[in-house]
């Protein structure tokens, strides 16, 4: 099972409980969540800040939206924290802070072009996300969603196989092959962007279910940090694929 949330995972827990020794055990479901919203926070935060940093220009009576100069700094550090967070676990309650600033302004940044081309947008991917988090959790924790082991991989192997569809055609673009109708508001994107977003919500029932299992074995303190990390990136993707599929509707329009 090597496709699962790259933090929420049996041995990334399995490997925090060995290397807390004889440290007390003190992780629970409620302080994960709770740090999950610090981090929300945050993350928005720091949205505001890099949506405010877009400078939006007239060009032959257009408006154009201009990256910031240090996007491409901001996005090599982002990556990096997050690399270095998925096997730090001792760092997390530093790398998930550092992550959600940095990834958060990023998504400003990106939420700024959304938003200038389809006005409320943003604001609409935004509630959306929050809904399926709310609705997912609500599904899971009343078990109307059970996270068996046929479920946990046919939601693994189906996530699986979206990455290796998306690194195929990333490898064939660079050849000068052309799979634009995927991305086109068609049919076809449309329906593969829902698809996204539905397994987005289907990874986050994993989620949920490794952090209540890791809470259960009795996972060290800082853990919480770890698991709030791979819950924002599961809430990230979601948002990401929602402005997408909202996006991809809008110009249907």
């Amino acid at each position: 099972m090597a496709l699962e949330n790259p933090a929420l995972n049996q041995r990334s827990f399995q490997r925090g409980i060995e290397e807390a020794g004889a440290e007390p055990r003190g992780m629970t479901a409620s302080g994960t969540y709770a740090i999950t919203g610090l981090l929300f926070v945050l993350v928005v935060a720091a949205a505001a800040f890099g949506w405010s940093q877009v400078e939006i220009v007239t060009v032959g009576g257009r408006q154009e939206a201009l990256t910031p100069a240090w996007t491409w700094l901001a996005f090599l550090l982002t990556f990096i924290v997050a690399l270095v967070g998925a096997f730090a676990y001792r760092a997390a309650p530093i790398t998930s802070v550092l992550y959600a600033l940095g990834e958060g302004s990023l998504l400003g940044i990106a939420s700024r072009y959304y938003d200038l081309r389809f006005e409320g947008i943003v604001s609409q991917a935004l509630v959306a996300t929050l809904c399926i988090f709310l609705a997912v959790y609500l599904l899971y924790s009343l078990r109307i969603v059970k996270v068996t082991s046929r479920f946990a991989t046919g939601v693994i192997a189906a996530t699986g196989g979206f990455l290796l569809l998306y690194m195929v055609v990333w490898l064939l673009s660079l050849l000068g092959v052309n799979f634009s109708f995927l991305y086109a508001p068609t049919p076809l994107g449309i329906g593969i962007s829902v698809l996204i977003v539905i397994l987005g919500a289907l990874n986050l029932t994993l989620d949920f279910a490794f952090i209540e299992q890791a809470a259960g074995i009795g996972a060290p303190r800082f853990m919480q940090w770890y698991g709030a990390f791979g819950l924002m990136l599961s809430l990230i993707w979601i948002y990401v694929s929602v402005l997408r599929l909202l996006a991809l509707l809008r110009a249907r329009q």
